[in-house]
């Protein structure tokens, strides 16, 4: 028996041995390390200390003027410029009381749901996003509610709770089963749920906390915002994420929050300690100690993103100023006089207000700014599309076509 083992066990040594001689030789196969692509670091700081002026011809094929129809069912009186959206057939703007569908060449269709307390109704309209492949139209109400509508009738289909009342910016995940994802704005110091994963029932799948929670010593509540705010929106297949408060862009995934980009705003980003909400709403406080401070928005384009921004207080807050990051170079920069010069349709400077997709940019004018630019420049009113427009008119938007990279 003994010697039956030995030999069992013979074998195995031999393969063991000749394990070892193939492990010792070394590989052909060069290993790559490969540097992730994100998260990418946008060096604003130092970025906006070199000013360039920028021609619009350099980075765009083509700009369309599209003068929205105007006539007793859709006299326009504001729009969320940066919440329009665009589909292949339709452009959808919303207001706060109003959300209107129009053609893709600005012909009015209809107005999507109504004032009131019953099913498809609201009181007022936060935002809306859309879902091109279900043909539907999603609308974050005031009332705890994301409304859903059809695209193509405009028929009210159900409505989809959002786990709490207070949410304020939302965008649905791009994927197979209907998600929502819901910001909550810290107004009170505590609030540390940032977002909400919920689906069609309204079951919250997930939370994404904060950490920049702080103690004040009030029973009130207090928020600053504006209509231009976005902190949700696409990219491509991205749902994305980036709010005044916070210096990076996340992608929103299902099981996290993936950080896409990282704007070193160094002296330029405001303090916890000078926000409006730390400081109970002191309002005249907030315009002395915020003035030194940059907010901005972020649109995303394949060659490029463009960041509006202003003082988040004092004297140059009233200033519109613009940097751009080279996503190709990976440079930031400075745009003279805060637009980028119009060689295209002279007259007429572009300060984006959003991306409707990844190579298109969005304006809008007002018709009474277009006659003003015109007393200037007359040759505005002979572009083609504003041939006939009047003052009282509906806005007209401003439709770029960047260059492909």
């Amino acid at each position: 028996m003994r010697q039956k083992s030995l030999l069992l066990l013979l074998p195995f040594l031999l393969l063991s041995c000749g394990g070892k001689k193939n492990s010792g030789q070394l590989s052909d196969t060069a290993v790559q390390i490969v540097k992730p692509e994100f998260p990418q670091i946008v060096p604003f700081e130092t970025g906006i200390e070199t000013e360039q002026e920028i021609l619009l011809s350099e980075i765009a094929d083509s700009i369309r003027y599209i003068p929205l129809e105007t006539n007793n069912k859709c006299l326009i009186r504001g729009l969320k410029g940066s919440n329009i959206i665009r589909t292949k057939e339709y452009f959808f703007l919303p207001w706060i009381d109003k959300l209107f569908q129009y053609t893709k060449d600005g012909k009015f269709i209809r107005t999507l749901g109504r004032k009131g307390g019953g099913p498809g109704e609201f009181n007022w309209i936060m935002q809306i996003d859309v879902d091109e492949k279900k043909g539907l139209v999603y609308m974050l109400t005031t009332t705890g509610k994301i409304n859903i509508y059809s695209m193509e009738t405009g028929k009210f289909i159900r409505a989809m709770k959002v786990p709490n009342i207070e949410v304020s910016e939302f965008a649905m995940l791009r994927v197979q089963d209907t998600i929502a994802a819901t910001f909550m704005r810290n107004n009170n110091g505590k609030r540390k749920e940032r977002i909400y994963l919920s689906n069609l029932k309204g079951d919250t799948l997930k939370i994404f906390n904060r950490w920049d929670l702080f103690d004040l010593n009030s029973k009130y509540r207090w928020m600053i915002s504006s209509d231009i705010d976005r902190y949700m929106f696409h990219y491509k297949s991205h749902t994305c994420y980036k709010e005044y408060y916070n210096d990076t862009l996340f992608t929103i995934t299902q099981e996290t929050l993936e950080p896409r980009y990282i704007f070193q705003m160094g002296k330029y980003s405001l303090p916890i300690e000078c926000r409006f909400e730390y400081l109970n709403g002191d309002g005249k406080r907030f315009q002395e100690v915020a003035a030194p401070y940059i907010q901005y928005n972020t649109i995303e384009t394949d060659s490029y993103i463009f960041m509006p921004y202003s003082n988040w207080a004092g004297e140059k807050a009233q200033e519109k100023q613009m940097a751009i990051y080279d996503k190709k170079a990976k440079n930031c920069f400075k745009v003279s006089t805060g637009h980028i010069k119009n060689d295209l349709t002279p007259g007429l400077p572009l300060r984006p207000i959003t991306a409707l997709d990844s190579h298109t940019l969005l304006y809008v004018w007002e018709a009474p700014e277009l006659f003003e630019k015109a007393e200037k420049t007359p040759s505005i009113l002979q572009i083609e599309p504003l041939k006939g427009l009047k003052e009282d008119d509906n806005p007209v938007m401003m439709i770029v076509y960047l260059k492909q990279p």
